[in-house]
């Protein structure tokens, strides 16, 4: 156990050790600053009125924690889709375009746990950058409102709309945090799926952007309103009934539940193809 930690611990230093890993957390930061410059300048609009709509204090829930939440709706799905993708694309694709299994697989090591190393790296980051972006969006609301106040938290993809006090509000920021950070392993996976096979690393990140963007797509036409169970997206956004004043858990456990089988399915299926391939030639 102890050499495996060690394994994957050197598999994240030749991660974080190529500069496009950190293009995700530089484009992260930018967008939050211009976001907060944008907010400090013309308020809240939509968010704003929904506040004032229902009744509430706007000037008691314009807080750090309603800032946060509205930056990582703005922004989280796609450019998240966009990052997770290049990173995850390239990691076994582009070390096989190298010439660099050849090498890895020279010592005492198996395919299967070569490929799980870098599969759980992958994972790891799509968690990470998640974190990351919660976090910094969080920070930089303290910047702009200080600490305290209340939490206006909006779902539109799940009909989530509450309002929490500071410390209530604070809990559930940073659980849902948590379970964004699982559902976008599911992007990361389908990039690692497709680096698995004989292609360019950019091919497999095109392609894992490209899936996840059709399906988004699809989910938000309309065209697939009674298939919706069958559309990867659907189930991601599980995350955001975490927010709900009453947690509907049936229905987060089956969106996670689904998720965890598309995670297992694909790293079996790259596994398969991984394993199948003639890395000498």
């Amino acid at each position: 156990m102890m050499l495996f930690l060690q394994q994957w611990f050197g598999e994240l230093l030749k991660l974080f050790a190529r500069q496009r890993t950190y293009i995700g957390f530089g484009a992260f930061v930018a967008l939050e600053i211009l976001i907060l410059l944008l907010i400090k300048k013309f308020g809240m609009g939509p968010i704003q009125k929904a506040i004032v709509g229902s009744g509430q204090s706007f000037e008691y829930y314009f807080s750090a924690l309603t800032v946060a939440s509205t930056i990582m709706g703005f922004a989280i799905f796609l450019l998240g889709a966009l990052f997770l993708s290049l990173v995850a694309g390239d990691i076994v694709a582009k070390e096989g375009e190298d010439g660099h299994m050849r090498l890895l697989l020279a010592r005492p090591v198996s395919r299967f746990r070569l490929l799980l190393l870098k599969y759980l790296t992958c994972t790891g980051y799509a968690f990470l950058l998640v974190q990351f972006f919660a976090w910094t969006s969080f920070f930089l609301g303290l910047i702009l409102r200080g600490w305290g106040g209340g939490y206006f938290a909006i779902v539109p993809e799940v009909s989530v709309v509450a309002f929490y006090d500071w410390g209530p509000g604070l809990a559930r920021y940073a659980l849902s945090s948590l379970y964004l950070g699982v559902s976008m392993t599911v992007i990361s996976s389908i990039a690692f799926f497709l680096s698995c096979f004989r292609i360019k690393p950019a091919a497999a990140t095109i392609g894992a952007l490209t899936y996840v963007l059709v399906d988004f797509i699809m989910r938000n036409s309309g065209f697939m309103e009674n298939y919706q169970h069958l559309l990867v997206t659907k189930h991601m956004a599980a995350w955001g009934r975490i927010l709900a004043e009453n947690i509907d858990w049936p229905l987060v456990w089956r969106g996670y539940a689904v998720i965890l089988a598309v995670n297992i399915t694909l790293f079996t299926l790259g596994y398969a193809v991984f394993e199948s391939r003639d890395l000498k030639s």
